[in-house]
């Protein structure tokens, strides 16, 4: 975490913070209230000073993880990479729900390549890229109706990119050509939302999407 600091987002957070500190008998020097806590205080402090100060921050609203605060301080109520992830659905006109569902549709793999977005999806840059028709719109938006699915970055960059540069007669790639034909996001069941689909960022889930629920929104729990 170095060069990062972190800053108590209300009084209340402050206050919170002092008082669990205070029942867990901290130092003088944790114990001053002050807007930022350095680098070399949140080293200092134990897992259970640490624990304490985690249990007084607000969590994201999207993914309900409180850690990200430590790195990121409360700037807002989302965490950086679902802010992300919200961002690159709306340049494509799109929900993260409905981003949620066309990933499930594609049981989390790239369509082209079979690969999993894995552990590297989960921080950073999205391991995801939006793949839309530029034969409808050509710029790095559209308008949501074009859009085919979630590729891998190589798939979307390179790969499908050049294969949509060939003449017709060498397109002869049938795993592309039945993307292209059936794109996951233009079939019946990326219509349909599930539970699942509403609470947080698919995408970001890695190998541990199998936890969300298969269940429609039309099927009350």
């Amino acid at each position: 975490m170095s060069g990062t600091a972190v800053r108590f987002r209300t009084t209340s957070d402050r206050a919170g913070f002092t008082a669990a500190a205070n029942q867990l008998s901290v130092g003088p020097s944790i114990l001053r209230l002050v807007d930022w806590l350095t680098d070399d205080e949140i080293i200092a402090l134990t897992s259970e000073e640490f624990d304490a100060w985690v249990d007084t921050l607000e969590p994201c609203k999207v993914c309900f993880d409180k850690l990200w605060r430590v790195d990121a301080g409360p700037r807002g109520r989302v965490c950086r990479q679902c802010r992300n992830a919200e961002r690159q659905a709306r340049r494509h006109n799109l929900t993260r729900a409905r981003v949620n569902a066309i990933l499930r549709v594609q049981d989390d793999t790239c369509p082209l390549c079979g690969c999993l977005g894995g552990d590297s999806s989960m921080e950073g840059t999205s391991w995801w890229h939006i793949d839309h028709d530029h034969r409808c719109c050509p710029g790095p938006t559209s308008c949501g109706q074009c859009v085919r699915g979630l590729l891998c970055k190589d798939c979307n960059t390179r790969g499908l990119a050049w294969y949509e540069s060939l003449a017709a007669d060498l397109q002869t790639w049938d795993h592309a050509n039945a993307y292209l034909t059936d794109p996951p996001a233009h079939r019946p069941e990326a219509a349909v939302l599930f539970h699942g689909d509403l609470t947080g960022v698919r995408s970001r889930d890695g190998s541990f999407a199998d936890w969300r629920s298969n269940r429609p929104l039309c099927e009350p729990f």
